[in-house]
């Protein structure tokens, strides 16, 4: 259905309009109708409302129509108009057609149909002319848009064709590299830019149909420049394009590699600091701790263990500052990494309090611990930094309390269907935390008070460092107190459930120790130039029976590997004359067949950055200082265990030693438990380790036959029946081997690798059965010389 239209009939004379009124319902036209008797009134009603229509009659009481059109039409109003009149003057009609008229129409002519053509007719025309001069206006609104965007933005708005001539070339952006509108209009833009090649690519590419852009720099103005194929349906007849300055951001940018480059040499120097203060630190760390370890295995009276004591109890809390900072700048760089392995928290718990245990009796404190029973017997997650948080927790409540209690209560905050989130509280009752101080806590270098430094000592990392590490495994950590009453710090963090079952001492089964008998007859080279880590190798090396040759500096390391075949080089990382560097590079670059003989390098730098230099510069692994001596080992071993029954090479003239044989076994030993079971009876130990040494060999034998045939079962069975009188003895690392194989043939567990087990430990067993042999002289000696054995 048409909509209604709104009709004016301006028209003095009754009939006329009756005769239009029913033309129009005749014509079937939905017209809403409103007469004007004059032409003012007319002009009233069009003031007030829109029409569709006007009938216009030509003869008026106040003016003709043509001047009621003509005012109508200054006025801006082009609704359709038709002129009616009783006379057929064609000029009339021709005046009304050229003053704006839609159409002319004799009354004689006023039908139904002839009214209903003229209204339809002239209302679609105008309605088509309206939407031209719509879309012309918004033309124009967009063209005038464009234009300001031309002239007032940084662009450069060009045109070519394919022969490269500009056909236009406009835009603000041409008064920054000193050119007019259109001034290159004409020219060849091959010719202007034939010095920038990506320019020159771009455009070629373009005229090929492509779309591409670049970036060129004219006159110190940078500019971005996109190229676009114009087509003529499909052939290209021309490239457009547009340059948009872009100085400011790449002066941005500069200013923030700037900025980058500056953090990074920031980074590079806090870096650099932490490894040369570590080095230095580490290198005499590792002298007074490997030496402390050396001197307490010889015989020592109550009051030298006791000093002794002191120097490592001082020694080790030196290290822990150390290791707060390394730990502190490890975690900054975002490379602290996390284990996740099951373990059992009761006895991680209760060997941590052990040692804190001593703590607390020094400032008189007494240490309690709760254990919530619905703690799952094994949990999966990092046992080693959870210690560490622990540790520096209790650590912290004991050092700020004294005389008082510091109480570790675990329990199990909520559980999940493979997660179970546990709470560890740490409270104490000792000088509290100012309430001020508690937003700060965890910030790096920060304490509870300005004295806090001097009267108690530490970094200020300790806390920070355990925000870091809680947060870390997805857990949270929160501090209340109050001065002169107490701290209590809660810590909440999510362990994986496990299936997993651990032996009876409560650990993990470790890998086998990568044959360190192996090691025995191995040639090793050592560039060291610290005399005491010199001698701190060296025992070592030679409690293993290896051979070797020292090199105080890089170029005497380089001259022995050229003179002597060696298995294995310890390579230390800072020496004079030349640097452990740079003797890795030219072995691995000069030294042909040699070039590929492993090295480990021995640093007192012990950052990610450190690690990452050295096996750049050709070590195959890393070990940092102080070391343990059976972490040396074992990577030693990890590069020596193709080798079959090593013998050491005469070539090799080893430097001139004392015979440690006879120490080093008596060292091995460890009697007390015999001494004590015994109560000082020195026959009945003799007897002990008589029956020891009758019982063990065929034990040992028949282990070895049943590992041959996978007979685990007696396997299983005979090292439990070696348990005891392996105790008596005292060597841990054996009882530790015996346990391995004992948890693995019970459970079946890494049955190939037990084969291995079972070798190292008969291998081991046999060189104790010569200790005991020694043992056993020395018992009868001082038997008969009446003597005790602590004599």
């Amino acid at each position: 259905m048409e909509p209604q239209v709104r009709l004016l009939v301006v028209d003095d004379d009754e009939v006329d309009r009756m005769i239009i009124k029913r033309s129009l319902r005749t014509a079937n036209v939905d017209a809403e109708v409103h007469n004007a008797a004059k032409g003012a009134e007319a002009l009233q009603a069009l003031a007030q409302k829109q029409f569709d229509f006007i009938f216009i009659d030509f003869m008026l009481p106040d003016m003709n129509g043509l001047e009621l059109l003509q005012i109508i039409r200054e006025r801006g109003i082009t609704t359709p108009v038709q002129i009616v009149t009783s006379q057929g003057d064609e000029r009339i009609a021709v005046e009304a057609m050229k003053t704006g008229a839609s159409d002319y129409l004799p009354k004689t002519l006023l039908t139904p149909e002839g009214i209903s053509q003229s209204i339809r007719s002239a209302i679609r025309l105008h309605r088509i002319e309206q939407d031209r001069l719509r879309t012309e206006q918004e033309l124009r609104h967009t063209q005038e848009q464009l234009e300001t965007v031309i002239s007032g933005a940084p662009i450069i708005l060009w045109a070519i064709d394919t022969a490269g001539t500009y056909s236009m070339c406009r835009g603000n952006g041409l008064s920054l590299i000193g050119l007019q509108q259109d001034e290159l209009v004409g020219a060849s833009a091959f010719e202007v830019f034939k010095e920038f090649s990506s320019v020159m690519a771009c455009m070629r590419r373009a005229l090929g149909g492509h779309s591409c852009k670049c970036t060129i720099q004219m006159q110190q103005v940078w500019f971005d420049c996109l190229f676009l194929p114009m087509r003529d349906q499909d052939q290209v007849v021309g490239v457009i394009g547009v340059c948009y300055d872009i100085t400011e951001r790449i002066a941005i940018e500069q200013e923030l590699k700037n900025a980058k480059d500056a953090a990074l040499g920031v980074a590079r120097v806090k870096e650099q600091f932490l490894a040369n203060m570590s080095h230095e630190i580490r290198t005499p760390m590792n002298g007074i701790l490997g030496l402390t370890e050396l001197l307490w295995n010889t015989r020592l009276d109550d009051r030298q263990r006791e000093f002794l004591q002191a120097i490592n109890t001082s020694a080790n809390n030196l290290m822990v500052i150390i290791n707060d900072l390394l730990d502190f700048s490890k975690i900054e760089a975002g490379k602290i990494t996390l284990e996740s392995i099951p373990f059992d928290l009761r006895p991680l718990i209760k060997q941590l309090l052990a040692i804190l245990e001593i703590k607390a009796k020094e400032r008189n404190n007494s240490l309690k611990f709760f254990l919530d029973s619905d703690i799952p017997d094994i949990v999966q997650g990092d046992p080693v930094r959870l210690s560490q948080i622990l540790n520096n927790l209790i650590g912290n409540a004991l050092k700020f309390t004294e005389n008082g209690s510091v109480k570790l209560s675990i329990e199990v905050m909520a559980q999940e269907a493979e997660r179970v989130f546990i709470e560890f509280t740490v409270s104490d009752t000792g000088i509290g935390i100012q309430e001020e101080k508690l937003t700060t806590i965890f910030d790096k270098f920060t304490q509870g008070s300005n004295d806090t430094t001097r009267r108690f000592g530490g970094t200020g990392l300790g806390l920070s460092i355990a925000k870091e590490l809680v947060e870390v495994q997805g857990g949270k950590i929160a501090v209340e107190s109050v001065m002169g009453q107490g701290s209590t710090f809660k810590v909440v963090i999510p362990f994986l459930k496990t299936d997993a079952a651990l032996p009876s001492n409560g650990t993990l089964l470790p890998e086998a120790d990568n044959h360190l008998e192996k090691l025995a007859g191995a040639r090793v080279l050592l560039a060291e130039d610290n005399p005491i880590n010199q001698l701190l190798v060296k025992r070592l090396l030679e409690d293993r029976h290896m051979s070797y040759q020292v090199a105080n500096n890089g170029r005497e390391a380089l001259d022995l590997l050229t003179a002597h075949d060696f298995d294995l080089v310890l390579m230390d990382m800072q020496m004079p004359e030349m640097d452990g560097y740079e003797a890795m590079q030219h072995i691995r670059q000069e030294m042909g067949a040699k070039s590929t003989i492993p090295i480990i390098a021995l640093t007192a730098h012990a950052t990610q950055g450190e690690a990452t230099k050295c096996i750049m510069a050709g070590a195959n692994s890393f070990v940092s200082k102080p070391f343990k001596a059976q972490i040396l080992l074992k990577e030693m071993a990890s590069y020596l265990s193709h080798k079959t029954n090593p013998i050491p090479d005469a070539s090799i003239p080893a430097e001139p030693h004392k015979n440690l044989a006879m120490e080093t076994e008596r060292d091995g030993l460890d009697l007390s438990y015999l001494n004590q079971f015994a109560e000082g009876n020195l026959g009945f130990m003799l007897e002990i380790i008589h029956i020891f040494l009758e019982q063990t060999p065929a034990q040992l034998a028949e282990m070895q036959e049943a590992g041959a045939r996978s007979d685990w079962k007696t396997v299983s069975a005979l090292s439990h029946k070696m348990k005891s009188s392996l105790a008596l003895i005292g060597i841990d690392q054996l009882q530790e081997l015996n346990g391995q194989i004992e948890y693995a043939s019970l459970h079946r567990v890494d049955t190939q690798g037990l084969q291995d087990l079972i070798q190292a430990f008969s291998q081991m067993v046999h060189s104790v059965i010569k200790q005991l042999q020694v043992e056993a002289q020395r018992l009868k000696l001082s038997m008969k010389d009446g003597k005790n054995i602590g004599d």
